[in-house]
């Protein structure tokens, strides 16, 4: 893991139904966040468009974390989904 150079902020959101969209507003001034299912035993589907999260869509196989880094741009929402029920997304993003 590499050196905090920035304030963190982890958020757990709880994704109650199977391939149901859930949405997660990142702070404002992100400048880099992750995303990944707490229980690696599930594949999840991640977008950036309301609605989309089940057609047009970043697979992440069972366990895999999704990064982005060196975000330029304002106000960004997360929507996702996975296959299995009672699941917990786990985001951290830096501002």
């Amino acid at each position: 893991m590499g050196k905090i150079v920035a304030r963190p902020t982890i958020a757990n959101v709880a994704m109650a139904t199977a391939d149901k969209e859930y949405s997660y507003i990142l702070p404002a001034g992100t400048t880099r966040f992750t995303f990944k299912l707490r229980n690696p035993g599930y594949p999840a589907k991640v977008c950036f468009v309301s609605g989309a999260s089940g057609t047009i869509y970043q697979n992440l196989a069972n366990g895999q974390t999704y990064r982005e880094k060196d975000i330029k741009k304002g106000d960004i929402v997360l929507y996702f989904q996975s296959t299995g029920t009672n699941q917990v997304a786990e985001i951290m993003s830096w501002v």
